[in-house]
Protein backbone atom coordinates (compact mmCIF):
# COMPACT_ATOMS: atom_id res chain seq x y z
CA UNK A 1 0.00 0.00 0.00
CA UNK A 2 2.64 2.14 0.62
CA UNK A 3 4.69 2.01 -2.67
CA UNK A 4 1.15 2.68 -4.11
CA UNK A 5 0.86 6.09 -2.53
CA UNK A 6 4.39 6.38 -3.29
CA UNK A 7 3.96 6.10 -6.82
CA UNK A 8 0.87 7.84 -7.06
CA UNK A 9 2.84 10.91 -5.41
CA UNK A 10 5.49 10.75 -7.90
CA UNK A 11 3.06 10.71 -11.06
CA UNK A 12 1.25 13.69 -9.68
CA UNK A 13 4.31 15.47 -8.69
CA UNK A 14 5.69 14.98 -12.76
CA UNK A 15 2.20 15.83 -13.90
CA UNK A 16 2.25 19.27 -12.47
CA UNK A 17 5.55 19.94 -13.72
CA UNK A 18 4.72 19.95 -17.01
CA UNK A 19 4.63 23.30 -17.93
CA UNK A 20 8.28 23.94 -16.57
CA UNK A 21 9.40 23.06 -19.73
CA UNK A 22 11.61 25.34 -21.83
CA UNK A 23 11.45 25.66 -25.71
CA UNK A 24 14.22 27.02 -27.53
CA UNK A 25 12.02 29.49 -29.92
CA UNK A 26 13.17 31.78 -32.67
CA UNK A 27 13.56 35.14 -32.45
CA UNK A 28 10.15 36.11 -34.05
CA UNK A 29 8.17 33.60 -31.35
CA UNK A 30 9.47 35.13 -28.66
CA UNK A 31 8.16 38.85 -29.88
CA UNK A 32 5.15 37.46 -31.61
CA UNK A 33 4.08 34.05 -30.00
CA UNK A 34 3.85 30.64 -30.79
CA UNK A 35 1.33 28.90 -33.23
CA UNK A 36 0.43 28.65 -36.90
CA UNK A 37 1.36 32.82 -37.68
CA UNK A 38 5.18 32.59 -38.52
CA UNK A 39 5.89 35.64 -40.19
CA UNK A 40 4.89 39.19 -39.65
CA UNK A 41 1.07 40.52 -40.88
CA UNK A 42 0.97 43.50 -42.85
CA UNK A 43 -2.56 44.88 -41.42
CA UNK A 44 -3.16 47.46 -44.14
CA UNK A 45 -6.07 49.76 -44.90
CA UNK A 46 -8.58 49.51 -42.22
CA UNK A 47 -11.57 46.86 -43.38
CA UNK A 48 -14.69 47.89 -41.56
CA UNK A 49 -16.54 44.30 -42.86
CA UNK A 50 -13.77 42.08 -41.87
CA UNK A 51 -14.37 44.21 -38.13
CA UNK A 52 -17.70 43.78 -38.31
CA UNK A 53 -16.97 40.05 -38.70
CA UNK A 54 -14.18 39.76 -36.12
CA UNK A 55 -17.12 41.95 -33.68
CA UNK A 56 -19.81 38.83 -33.93
CA UNK A 57 -16.96 36.37 -32.80
CA UNK A 58 -15.56 38.53 -30.32
CA UNK A 59 -19.55 38.50 -28.92
CA UNK A 60 -19.85 35.15 -29.11
CA UNK A 61 -16.91 33.41 -27.86
CA UNK A 62 -14.57 36.49 -26.29
CA UNK A 63 -16.68 39.06 -24.59
CA UNK A 64 -17.83 36.72 -21.97
CA UNK A 65 -13.98 36.60 -19.91
CA UNK A 66 -12.68 39.69 -21.94
CA UNK A 67 -15.44 42.19 -21.11
CA UNK A 68 -14.55 43.55 -18.27
CA UNK A 69 -11.38 45.57 -17.05
CA UNK A 70 -9.61 44.34 -14.26
CA UNK A 71 -11.30 41.15 -14.29
CA UNK A 72 -9.28 38.26 -12.86
CA UNK A 73 -10.87 35.49 -15.40
CA UNK A 74 -9.02 37.13 -18.56
CA UNK A 75 -6.96 40.08 -19.32
CA UNK A 76 -8.24 42.87 -20.61
CA UNK A 77 -8.22 43.79 -23.88
CA UNK A 78 -8.25 47.48 -23.85
CA UNK A 79 -5.12 48.40 -25.82
CA UNK A 80 -3.49 44.80 -26.31
CA UNK A 81 -2.51 46.02 -29.92
CA UNK A 82 0.20 48.45 -28.09
CA UNK A 83 0.84 45.73 -25.78
CA UNK A 84 1.15 42.43 -28.25
CA UNK A 85 1.67 42.41 -32.23
CA UNK A 86 -1.09 41.36 -34.48
CA UNK A 87 1.02 38.17 -34.49
CA UNK A 88 1.34 37.44 -31.07
CA UNK A 89 -2.56 38.03 -30.54
CA UNK A 90 -3.17 35.79 -33.07
CA UNK A 91 -1.01 32.95 -31.57
CA UNK A 92 -2.64 33.63 -28.41
CA UNK A 93 -6.25 32.88 -29.92
CA UNK A 94 -5.47 30.27 -32.76
CA UNK A 95 -2.83 28.56 -29.82
CA UNK A 96 -3.71 29.61 -26.55
CA UNK A 97 -2.04 25.91 -24.88
CA UNK A 98 1.65 26.28 -27.08
CA UNK A 99 1.54 29.86 -25.88
CA UNK A 100 0.29 29.45 -22.40
CA UNK A 101 3.09 26.19 -22.00
CA UNK A 102 5.44 27.52 -23.90
CA UNK A 103 5.92 31.04 -24.10
CA UNK A 104 8.00 33.34 -21.35
CA UNK A 105 4.66 35.32 -20.68
CA UNK A 106 3.15 31.95 -19.65
CA UNK A 107 3.84 33.65 -15.92
CA UNK A 108 0.97 36.07 -16.90
CA UNK A 109 -1.99 33.76 -16.99
CA UNK A 110 -0.88 32.64 -13.26
CA UNK A 111 -3.13 35.86 -11.92
CA UNK A 112 -6.15 34.73 -13.65
CA UNK A 113 -8.60 32.05 -12.67
CA UNK A 114 -8.78 30.21 -16.04
CA UNK A 115 -6.45 30.09 -18.98
CA UNK A 116 -7.65 30.63 -22.39
CA UNK A 117 -9.82 27.74 -24.22
CA UNK A 118 -9.01 26.90 -27.10
CA UNK A 119 -11.79 27.75 -29.86
CA UNK A 120 -11.12 26.21 -33.12
CA UNK A 121 -11.12 29.73 -35.01
CA UNK A 122 -9.59 29.65 -38.65
CA UNK A 123 -6.62 32.14 -38.84
CA UNK A 124 -9.10 34.22 -41.28
CA UNK A 125 -11.33 34.02 -38.05
CA UNK A 126 -8.72 35.19 -35.97
CA UNK A 127 -7.43 38.42 -38.56
CA UNK A 128 -11.00 39.22 -38.46
CA UNK A 129 -10.57 39.86 -34.56
CA UNK A 130 -7.21 41.71 -34.97
CA UNK A 131 -10.02 44.02 -37.19
CA UNK A 132 -12.14 44.65 -34.79
CA UNK A 133 -9.38 45.05 -32.30
CA UNK A 134 -7.57 47.94 -34.37
CA UNK A 135 -10.81 49.97 -33.92
CA UNK A 136 -12.04 49.14 -30.20
CA UNK A 137 -8.67 47.70 -28.08
CA UNK A 138 -8.71 51.25 -26.56
CA UNK A 139 -12.03 51.58 -25.98
CA UNK A 140 -12.74 51.71 -22.11
CA UNK A 141 -16.03 49.24 -23.05
CA UNK A 142 -13.62 46.36 -23.71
Amino acid sequence: MRNLYISFILLWTLSCSGNNQQRDLTEFESEHGIGPITNEIELGTFDPILADRGEQIYMSLCVMCHGQNDSEIAPSLEGVLDRRSPEYVMNMILNPTGMIRWHPTRTDEKKYLTSMPYQSLTIEEARSIIEFLRVVSSDASL
